[in-house]
């Protein structure tokens, strides 16, 4: 396994074509909100449609909270969602309280192969294929590094 994490937060030109990237590979992605903040409803209703579960949960990819549980938000990724991603936000960590859900993360085949903790601008991927490492390199500009073992 290999781990990728992102130098900067991808934004404009560079966060649409993630944003695709993400959801053309993936299956599935989610996002999190937390009792304590306030979120937008409009924002969570646009993607109401394609809601596939939503749980409570004190931990998810990279964070363990030691407050309430936090909502999680399971969702198809395809073409809908994909708009709705970049229609939303203009930078991957604008995806945060109180205008966004925040903490995306993309699963293919029920694994998490890109997440990020947004209030903390930090994400990357989780990478254990050939496949998925190519595409790490397609999306001019943004700015990788590979996490040393």
């Amino acid at each position: 396994m290999e781990y990728w994490n992102l130098v900067e937060n991808p934004t404009g030109e560079i966060y649409q074509q993630l944003v695709r990237l993400l959801c053309h590979n993936s299956d599935k992605f989610y996002f999190v909100t937390r009792k304590e903040l306030k979120y937008s409803q409009k924002v969570l209703d646009k993607f109401a449609l394609y809601l596939i579960e939503t749980y409570k949960a004190k931990e998810w990819a990279h964070t363990i909270t030691k407050g309430p549980a936090a909502t999680i938000y399971v969702i198809e990724a395809n073409q809908d969602t994909c708009k709705l991603l970049q229609q939303s936000a203009n930078a991957l960590y604008d995806w945060v309280a109180p205008n966004l859900p925040e903490d995306l993360t993309f699963i293919k085949n029920n694994f998490a192969w890109f997440s990020c903790t947004t209030h903390e601008e930090c994400g990357g991927f989780s990478i254990r294929s050939e496949y998925y490492r190519k595409l790490l390199h397609q999306i001019p500009g943004l700015n990788i590094e590979r996490e040393e073992d």
